[in-house]
C-alpha cells in the first residue's frame, strides 16, 4: 500500500486511551510476575510476537512526499515486493525447467510459446490487483506468504 503524505489517514478515536490501557496493563503483568523468568520469557515472546506483527504490517505500507507522482521502479519497491518479485521468477524458472525435461526441449525454445499464451490468457495486472493478491496471500497462510517473501 502507497499513500501520499497529506493522504494518510488520520489517528482511529480513542487509540491514544487504548494504548494507555494496554501500557498499565502490560506493566502490571510484569511487575506482578518481577523475578519469575518462565513467566516474564512468555510475556516477553508475547510482546514480541505483537511487535514483529505489527512490523510486518507496518513496513508494509509506504509512504511517499507529495508532489508529482512518478512511477516506481524496482528500486522504490518495498523489500517484500521485491522478494515476491523474485520469488515469481524463481518459481517460474523452476516451473520453465521441468517443463523442458517433460517436453524434451530446451527452456529457450519454450519461454517464448508460454509468454505468448499467457498473453492471449491473461491481461496485465494493475497495481491494486497484484497489493491485494499480496494482502490475500498474507491473510489466507501468513506461513506461506512468509516463505515467499523471505525468498531473496
Amino acid at each position: 500500500m502507497i499513500y501520499q503524505q497529506s493522504e494518510l489517514p488520520p489517528l482511529p478515536p480513542n487509540l491514544e486511551e487504548k494504548l494507555a490501557y494496554l501500557d498499565t496493563q502490560i506493566a502490571g503483568l510484569i511487575c506482578e510476575h518481577l523475578g519469575n523468568y518462565l513467566a516474564l520469557q512468555k510475556i516477553s515472546e508475547m510482546l514480541s510476537d505483537c511487535t514483529d506483527t505489527c512490523d510486518l504490517n507496518l513496513n508494509s505500507i509506504q509512504v511517499v512526499a507529495d508532489g508529482p507522482t512518478v512511477q516506481p521502479t524496482l528500486k522504490d519497491l518495498s523489500i517484500k515486493d521485491k522478494q515476491l518479485i523474485c520469488s515469481g521468477f524463481f518459481t517460474h524458472s523452476i516451473l520453465l525447467g521441468l517443463l523442458s525435461e517433460i517436453t524434451g526441449n530446451f527452456a529457450e525454445s519454450l519461454a517464448p510459446t508460454l509468454s505468448v499464451n499467457a498473453q492471449i490468457y491473461s491481461r496485465p495486472t494493475t497495481v491494486s490487483e497484484f497489493e491485494k493478491f499480496r494482502d490475500e496471500l498474507m491473510e489466507s497462510s501468513p506461513s506461506n506468504g512468509n516463505f515467499f517473501f523471505k525468498m531473496l
